[in-house]
């Protein structure tokens, strides 16, 4: 099963573009859980290879700059390494984390950061905690959306800060992908992305 989904949408350094509906915070030790719900016009069963696809998520997500399938350990289950850019003088940040689909009403998404399963990479500083998922209710034409994120980027950045930014990084993420989802010029994506084995972090 291809399985890439944007739960790594998390990643530094996206920037607030438009307000989605409210960003709810829950506090907890370590870091804190955050909620984005929203409304995206297009079928659940159109939506999903746009979260799960490579081919796609490389399309919209900003700010991609190595995005590999792993492994597939299960049918419902996907290992997955991305690395996105930071402006200078930040390192960039890089994240392997498992992904699992739930079938079901609502389909659930899950994410689960697993730091060790892959070697760290040069010029990137591995992110060492991702919890997160994306609930998809079908509601005929558009489909509900619930976004949840945890998120300790390490290499130093206190938590405070990454929580801080947090909110404005989730909007930032469902204004792209909307924007990919209504537009009318977005590519068929088909391409199978194989996974790279045990070699490096290959695929881009």
């Amino acid at each position: 099963m291809r399985w890439i989904t944007s739960s790594v949408l998390m990643l530094l350094w996206l920037p607030s573009l438009v307000a989605a509906e409210s960003v709810v915070r829950t506090s907890l030790p370590g870091p804190d859980r955050f909620e984005l719900q929203t409304a995206l016009p297009i079928p659940r069963s159109q939506l999903l290879p746009i979260l799960e696809a490579p081919c796609h998520v490389r399309q919209w997500m900003p700010g991609i700059e190595t995005l590999s399938i792993l492994d597939r350990p299960t049918a419902t289950q996907t290992l997955v390494y991305m690395a996105r850019k930071a402006p200078w003088p930040l390192s960039g940040r890089d994240a392997v984390t498992l992904f699992e689909r739930h079938p079901g009403e609502p389909l659930v998404l899950t994410m689960s950061g697993q730091p060790e399963a892959w070697p760290e990479q040069p010029g990137h500083v591995r992110v060492p905690y991702t919890e997160g998922s994306w609930t998809l209710h079908d509601d005929g034409s558009t489909t509900q959306v619930v976004y949840q994120q945890q998120v300790d980027p390490g290499g130093g950045i206190p938590q405070w800060l990454a929580d801080r930014l947090a909110p404005g990084q989730m909007e930032a993420a469902l204004t792209a992908l909307e924007s990919y989802v209504r537009d009318p010029h977005r590519k068929d994506c088909t391409a199978a992305d194989a996974p790279v084995g045990t070699g490096g972090a290959g695929e881009h």
